[in-house]
């Protein structure tokens, strides 16, 4: 499969290879006719959060596009998961890498097509930033 393929290179350490990738999987995942099945959507939700944390600059940029066109085809468990992951990242991660965190979770907030997607996305965000937030302004 074509796609296997692709996500190996994701995460292999040719860093060409997991540059050109993440452009092979956004056009993949803007096609009209695609769709993931459940453990294909574990996958590629798991090798693109994965590639926001690419030591190469360049690559985690590509990445940060891949969530839009997938949160459109996911399922609202799977956008959830997505989002908890990466304000866990925004909060608790490497201080280099909550831009490219940040702009993901903006992403994904953006795409949101059903009002049972984005309430779970509002119920599960609210009180982790607000969290995050009260923590900040206690140092």
């Amino acid at each position: 499969m074509a796609l296997a393929s692709k996500l190996r290179k994701m995460t292999g350490k040719d860093k060409d290879y997991r540059y050109i990738a993440p452009c092979d999987l956004l056009n993949e995942l803007s096609k009209e006719g695609f769709e993931a099945d459940a453990d294909l959507e574990i996958k590629l939700s798991n090798i693109i959060l994965q590639q926001l944390d690419d030591a190469a600059g360049d690559v985690s940029q590509l990445a940060v596009k891949c969530p839009a066109p997938l949160v459109k085809k996911a399922s609202v468990a799977r956008v959830l998961e997505m989002t908890n992951k990466l304000c866990d990242k925004l909060l608790n991660g490497k201080d280099q890498n909550r831009a490219v965190t940040s702009v993901a979770l903006k992403t994904i907030v953006s795409q949101m097509i059903t009002s049972t997607a984005a309430r779970g996305v509002l119920v599960c965000l609210t009180p982790q930033l607000l969290s995050g937030i009260k923590g900040i302004l206690r140092r």
